[in-house]
């Protein structure tokens, strides 16, 4: 029963390697969908929740050697920002902290529209007041001032 279950494992480990990096040449991963992205502001910081589900094989990659091999592609969906920490990864969302995403002017913040590197279905943005904007099919973040 043993040698069973190891060439199983090593069966979905090939196959896990060999899809994804067909998968990673692509613009917007097929094998990463992002769900849902809560940007709360602080500030001209923003903590960045966000929710994702990987296909079969990606899960099965991750399981076997980790979900911080998704930082990469995680990083990639904020390329147009500047500060980016990845706080956490888990093996369907991911928590990081931005610097600098928004500017002072005359009291307020100004948050400028930054472009996303993948779609997500749905885009959050808190205030910090707690009062929400919210967008679907978000290729981009929001104008807002706060």
């Amino acid at each position: 029963m043993k040698p069973i279950i190891h060439k199983l494992i090593a069966l979905i480990f090939v196959m896990s390697l060999v899809s994804l990096p067909v998968a990673a040449t692509t613009e917007d991963p097929q094998y990463v969908h992002y769900k849902r992205m809560t940007m709360k502001f602080s500030g001209n910081n923003a903590t960045v929740s966000l929710s994702f589900e990987l296909d079969a094989f990606v899960q099965a990659y991750t399981l076997l050697m980790g979900s911080y091999n998704l930082e990469g592609d995680i990083r990639k969906m904020f390329y147009d920002f500047d500060e980016v920490t990845v706080s956490e990864i888990g093996k369907d969302y991911a928590v990081l902290r931005i610097g600098n995403v928004s500017h002072s002017s005359n009291g307020y913040y100004l948050h400028d529209s930054r472009k996303l590197g993948s779609n997500v279905s749905v885009l959050i943005m808190v205030y910090p007041s707690g009062a929400t904007k919210q967008k679907s099919n978000a290729k981009e973040t929001l104008n807002i001032f706060y």
